[in-house]
């Protein structure tokens, strides 16, 4: 069993949204912009894990992109490495970026210009980490078939950057739907919100603050979300 009480309330609410679209085949598509270091690779792993206790008994594939494969890549692969070891769950690991708990399996792709991933099937869920990095070309092109065929659910993770990042779009776009529908499908965290659950967090990022200025480019959009 993969308890996600474990996580704070932000990322449980995150995660809970997902699993239920999974589950019940909504084929949502999600945004979450997290403040840098808020737990973003560790709500992704946390859900890899239970989708794959979950399916264990069932031929699904779930498929994780990152702009690089090393190193971010990597990171998401430790990520959810250390969770499968906390929860126990016997695991088998291949090729160097594919998991398998029972007949689920969970891979990890590079979203590179350059990568070549066409052929892959994303059947359980799509996940792209640090989207405001990856071409809207590449992914639109390469990453939004993998799920065409179980109209797969997607989760688009980062941080604010600019208006014409993919992550940006995305984010827009969930918004407009949400307006229509009441389905909540952008999820925002900024430095504040996840200081409230983490005093060391909040000193830290006020340090930041100091050093670079409220007005810095990289404050406003790492800590703030706010795009420049």
């Amino acid at each position: 069993m993969v308890d996600l009480n474990y996580l704070r309330p932000y990322q449980n609410e995150i995660a809970r949204a997902v699993f239920d679209s999974v589950q019940f085949h909504k084929g949502l598509t999600f945004s979450v912009m997290i403040a840098r270091q808020g737990g973003k690779n560790e709500i992704s792993a946390w859900i890899e894990a239970a989708l794959l206790f979950a399916y264990i008994r069932s031929t699904v594939t779930a498929i994780k992109a990152a702009p690089t494969f090393h190193p971010q890549a990597l990171i998401s692969i430790s990520r959810l490495e250390r969770v499968l070891r906390r929860t126990r769950l016997y695991y088998q690991f291949e090729r160097g970026h594919i998991f398998h708990v029972g007949r689920a399996r969970q891979l990890f792709l590079s979203a590179h210009p350059t990568s070549n991933v066409v052929g892959n099937t994303a059947s359980l869920v799509l996940e792209i980490d640090e989207s405001q990095d990856i071409s809207p070309d590449k992914f639109n092109r390469d990453f939004m078939p993998m799920g065409a065929t179980s109209n797969v659910t997607t989760v688009h993770y980062g941080t604010a950057w600019h208006d014409s990042s993919l992550l940006e779009q995305v984010k827009q776009s969930n918004l407009e739907l949400q307006r229509s529908d009441g389905i909540q499908r952008h999820f925002e965290f900024d430095w504040q919100a996840v200081a409230q659950h983490n005093p060391q967090y909040q000193r830290f990022v006020e340090a930041e603050r100091l050093r670079l200025g409220s007005d810095h480019p990289l404050f406003l959009s790492q800590y703030c979300l706010t795009p420049v």
